[in-house]
């Protein structure tokens, strides 16, 4: 039997339902109707009062700014000081609490037991071990990791010992990256080594290795192309097509922080072209941001197709929400926080348009502060729209990206290659 979180409602008006995670999963309680549990009648109770990331057997509760906070086992985490408007407690961020098992979570009327499952184990050899943060670890320590594993790992066509790794290129919320040379014929490559959170059981790292292994089919101009992989010990490795010119994202910061039009129109439309194709593919990226479109001699390439869902799926990004590894989320569409499983062409859509977003301004869409919590920010702020930020831009341009940014996604430019379309006669 795999891990399980289940929470039971005991107490209030929706005493008795019973909501299961068997994978990584989002959960609200509030009175919006967007919530899971939805308690408009509740007074004590706010539009979204709190969330709960379940990544079996871990689970996290987190305030969301309430006025009159969330109770873990009668001790109350987070919510407004007495005097504060919603504005004013909003603007401070609230530490996620560890949930365990027999916990009780009340708000309100409603109170929540939390039950924890834990996997059967089972024959065979045991789970790898969580890998240590790789930002403890230098560059020649990540780069002994990987040949270690390389060394005992079996990867499926390639030996991995037959590359040197020459550099560290960057570090992402899971990973990092190492530019290598294939002895064989002296290819350059790129090397992408993923550094799970929680400890990784052979099944599930085969299971996102075939997840993976679908995606690796895609081949287009626009797409960076993944050659091989494998793993030893839970760390999960990659062979990729190396680009020369970086991300988009530290190409934007050699730039001033914004790329002026005419430069930036040419990478807007080869990464749509890119993302097109997986759209009719079947695929969705999930995870699209200026760290994941690189310049190869002039050429925009999406990168890591499928990465972030297959990692999170798997399990192997542990609290990714609510724990102390999240980022804020600059280029994540509301509804992959409220539900996050839903995976549609139509958020790659924001997400993309939000990356065009901040190309064009070097500002992202949502009005994020310091001081307050994302997760409250994307649920509860509007857009501004693109022409407010600069009005130098074609009007046409900006109507075209605000409705690829509209909150409802049913407003938006429904796949890839509609945004392209309308982008390209836009412009």
């Amino acid at each position: 039997m795999p891990a399980s979180v289940q929470l039971r409602i005991t107490e209030g008006i929706a005493k008795g339902k019973v909501f299961t995670f068997a994978a990584h999963d989002t959960f609200f309680l509030g009175r919006h109707p967007d919530c899971q549990v939805h308690l408009p009648e509740d007074e004590c109770v706010s539009r979204h009062h709190f969330i709960l990331e379940a990544c079996p057997p871990q689970a996290c509760v987190r305030d969301l700014g309430s006025r009159n906070g969330t109770y873990v086992n009668g001790r109350k985490v987070g919510g407004r000081k007495e005097g504060e408007s919603p504005e004013e407690g909003a603007r401070r961020a609230y530490p996620g609490v560890t949930l365990k098992h027999g916990d009780r979570i009340q708000v309100g009327d409603t109170a929540l037991e939390v039950h924890v499952t834990q996997a059967e184990k089972q024959a065979g050899p045991p789970p790898a071990a969580p890998v240590p943060s790789f930002d403890e670890l230098n560059p020649q320590q990540l780069a002994d990791l990987l040949l270690k594993a390389a060394k005992k790992g079996k990867a499926p066509r390639i030996d991995i010992p037959g590359y040197v790794i020459e550099k560290e290129l960057g570090r992402g919320g899971f990973g990092v990256v190492f530019r290598a040379r294939r002895i064989a014929d002296d290819v350059t490559v790129a090397i992408k080594v993923l550094l799970p959170r929680v400890a990784v059981k052979p099944v599930e790292m085969e299971k996102f290795l075939r997840e993976m292994a679908v995606t690796a089919q895609l081949r287009h101009a626009n797409i960076v192309k993944l050659f091989d992989q494998g793993h030893c010990e839970g760390i999960p490795w990659f062979i990729m097509e190396y680009c020369e010119g970086g991300s988009l994202w530290d190409f934007i910061m050699k730039h001033g922080g914004k790329l002026p039009l005419k430069v930036a129109q040419p990478i807007m439309l080869a990464a749509l072209e890119g993302l097109a194709h997986a759209h009719q593919s079947g695929i969705v990226h999930r995870d699209l941001k200026p760290a994941n479109i690189l310049l190869d001699r002039g050429i925009a390439r999406v990168s890591d197709f499928g990465l972030a869902k297959n990692f999170q799926q798997a399990g192997m990004s542990g609290l990714s929400v609510t724990g102390n590894y999240a980022g804020t989320p600059l280029f994540m569409p509301r509804e992959q926080l409220i539900n996050f499983k839903y995976m549609k062409p139509v958020s790659d859509v924001w997400s993309m348009a939000a990356t065009f977003y901040f190309m064009l301004t070097g500002t992202v869409p949502y009005p994020f502060t310091e001081k307050r919590d994302p997760i409250e920010v994307i649920l509860n702020e509007p857009i501004l729209p693109l022409e407010n930020r600069d009005k130098s831009l074609p009007r046409n341009l900006c109507a075209c990206i605000d409705k690829a940014l509209s909150l409802k996604a049913t407003d938006r430019h429904p796949t890839a290659g509609d945004f392209m379309r309308s982008l390209r006669s836009s412009l």
